[in-house]
């Protein structure tokens, strides 16, 4: 009788095993899948989490204190991940060194329809059929060097969208503001809708017109810190909290 329990224990206890190694593994097959999940759901572009590895300039003595960021690849930064209203697209990307000429291409998901444009800088306005409501578009840019293009997505509010922001704009906007509280006003409900790309388009305009506001660089610093904190190794927000600086006022920063 003893031998037979012991026999039983044994073979219990090596069944358990096999199954609990079987539920292991599918476990961590399933778990596995997740983070391809996440990425396909939320658009987000597997060069934004690129290491730049060999290419990029060592650490000062000092250690680094942010995470290293392939400065070759030409990271999209607006649109990225956001919904876009109206019919202008801003469309900036970091400028890796000494490359001037990128290819900017448009990818509708919908149909696969594409638009390409070889341009130069780091910046293009486009203003073109993929701009239409509940369109949903993949950016690329290409810098022609060897390396990965630059990628995200973004979506165009539905009309209906568009007209409640359109609404709240001329309720809220009164002849007796300053163009400065009605430009901050007007970035404000782009960044309500999540039209995170307006906002900076807006913005970067202001800019170009008016360079001397420090408060425009330290509002465009704020958006990229609150909504796009994986460019953080780019510097963007630094380097426009800077430009505030120099026009004496110190951002606030997060």
């Amino acid at each position: 009788m003893l031998y037979r329990l012991i026999a039983f224990s044994t073979c219990f206890s090596l069944a358990w095993l096999t199954l609990s190694s079987q539920l292991s593994s599918q476990a961590g097959e399933i778990l596995g899948s997740f983070p391809q999940l996440r990425l396909a759901e939320t658009g987000e572009s597997r060069e934004d989490d690129e290491e730049n590895g060999q290419r990029t300039p060592p650490c000062d003595p000092g250690g680094c204190p942010r995470p290293l960021m392939n400065r070759n690849i030409p990271h999209l930064i607006t649109p990225r991940n956001s919904f876009v209203a109206g019919d202008r697209l801003l469309i900036r990307w970091y400028q890796p060194d000494g490359i001037d000429r990128y290819t900017v291409t448009l990818r509708r998901r919908r149909d696969g329809a594409m638009w390409t444009e070889t341009v130069s800088g780091d910046s293009f306005v486009y203003e073109g059929d993929f701009l239409e409501p509940e369109t949903w578009v993949v950016v690329t840019v290409d810098a022609h060097n060897g390396e990965q293009e630059g990628s995200s997505q973004f979506s165009v509010l539905s009309q209906e969208e568009q007209n409640q922001l359109h609404q709240q704009r001329s309720e809220q906007i009164s002849p007796d503001l300053t163009p400065l509280e009605a430009l901050f006003i007007e970035v404000e409900l782009y960044e309500q809708f999540q039209a995170i790309a307006n906002s900076i388009d807006r913005l970067y305009q202001a800019i170009a017109t008016s360079p001397e506001h420090p408060d425009l660089y330290c509002r465009l610093a704020s958006l990229y810190e609150t909504h796009y904190p994986e460019l953080e190794p780019l510097n963007l927000a630094d380097n426009l909290q800077e430009q505030a600086a120099q026009r004496g006022a110190t951002c606030d920063s997060r």
